[in-house]
């Protein structure tokens, strides 16, 4: 039984959550601000890439990649930028800071999708997702 779990290292002990990535999309930009569902997808998917990238070094980002048929993520969405820049605020401050990526869309200036780095739902994760309004995406 020890080398099952030992040759798979994602696989979470019964007192483990999964890995999970959240994915936050400021709603608004679809909503309000004209964008189409291509772009957004973009936005997801540069935002995925970049965090990924910078984080594969880390052992819960390198678990997570390592297996592929059990990937799990999490599309949210939340108001506008200023919430999205609120939670990369609170993810930056908490000790030790929850790693992310915040694309911040060129030439426009604009912050438009903040994804974690593969992490295992931590509460601390939670509270700033729920203090600054995410939610799921609702299609």
């Amino acid at each position: 039984m020890a080398e099952a779990t030992s040759s798979t290292p994602s696989t979470p002990t019964p007192a483990q959550q999964p890995l999970v990535m959240q994915i936050i999309v400021r709603r608004d930009l679809l909503d309000a601000e004209g964008w189409g569902v291509g772009p957004l997808m973009a936005q997801v998917a540069h935002a995925t890439s970049a965090v990924l990238h910078e984080t594969r070094d880390r052992p819960d980002t390198q678990a997570y990649l390592e297996d592929l048929k059990n990937m799990r993520k999490v599309v949210m969405q939340t108001n506008d930028q200023a919430s999205i820049e609120r939670l990369a605020g609170l993810l930056s401050t908490m000790d030790p800071p929850v790693p992310y990526h915040l694309w911040i869309e060129q030439p426009e200036n604009i912050s438009t999708c903040l994804a974690l780095a593969p992490n295992r739902r931590e509460s601390r994760i939670k509270k700033a997702l729920d203090k600054t309004g995410c939610r799921l995406w609702k299609g």
